[in-house]
């Protein structure tokens, strides 16, 4: 299975996020017990609880480039955010805290990033993943995501993902590319950057801030 979205959880956050998906023409595979509510859909799901491993494992999870954990039990999203940090370190997990008090717990077990519940904080959870809010804007606990172009001269320009360190020098992650019309969130640190590409960045407020005093010239 290529590189695709896994979404875990088709509740009014999931459907509001599959729908966000679609309109992206994104590859996903969701993860719900109910089937009646995925029955002709047109997308691809896995039927079962979303803290089993085997289930997990069949959507793909081991070749998963994003997880969009939105179950409605803040202690199975734990749970299933440990499962997937492990089979796929990898990844960026995106996940939703039913309760403030969870946020930390989910950061902990490996999210990468955690959303509080709403149906706009679910569909800003795909907007994450795929970078496509024109400005930056800002995230529970001060993350916030923005897009930066590569211009002639910029000192990207020519450098692989893995050869300009941008996480370990500034902290911010990639986490989209567009190109000619087209946006990729399957980032691969071999991936040449070149004059002409946006890239979707994200982390918190001093890191974003930082990255465009190294890279906006």
């Amino acid at each position: 299975m290529r590189k695709h979205f896994i979404l875990i959880g088709y509740g009014d956050v999931g459907r509001s996020i599959a729908a966000v998906l679609e309109k992206a023409h994104v590859y996903y595979v969701v993860i719900d017990t109910n089937e009646s509510k995925l029955k002709d859909k047109g997308f691809e799901y896995v039927i079962g609880n979303g803290t089993d491993e085997e289930i997990l494992r069949r959507a793909g999870l081991a070749n998963a480039s994003t997880i969009i954990i939105a179950l409605n039990n803040d202690d199975d999203i734990i749970f299933t955010t440990l499962i997937a940090r492990n089979v796929n370190p990898h990844s960026i997990i995106l996940s939703r805290a039913n309760s403030t008090k969870s946020i930390d717990k989910i950061y902990r077990a490996g999210a990468d990033y955690v959303a509080s519940l709403s149906i706009v904080a679910g569909q800003m959870l795909v907007h994450i993943a795929l970078g496509h809010e024109e400005d930056s804007i800002l995230m529970l606990q001060g993350l916030e995501i923005g897009k930066h172009q590569i211009i002639s001269g910029s000192i990207l320009a020519g450098k692989s993902i893995a050869q300009a360190c941008i996480r370990s020098k500034i902290g911010c992650t990639i986490i989209g590319i567009e190109e000619n019309g087209k946006t990729t969130t399957d980032i691969d640190p071999t991936i040449l950057m070149k004059e002409g590409m946006t890239l979707a960045i994200i982390g918190n407020s001093e890191q974003i801030s930082k990255f465009k005093e190294e890279y906006g010239k």
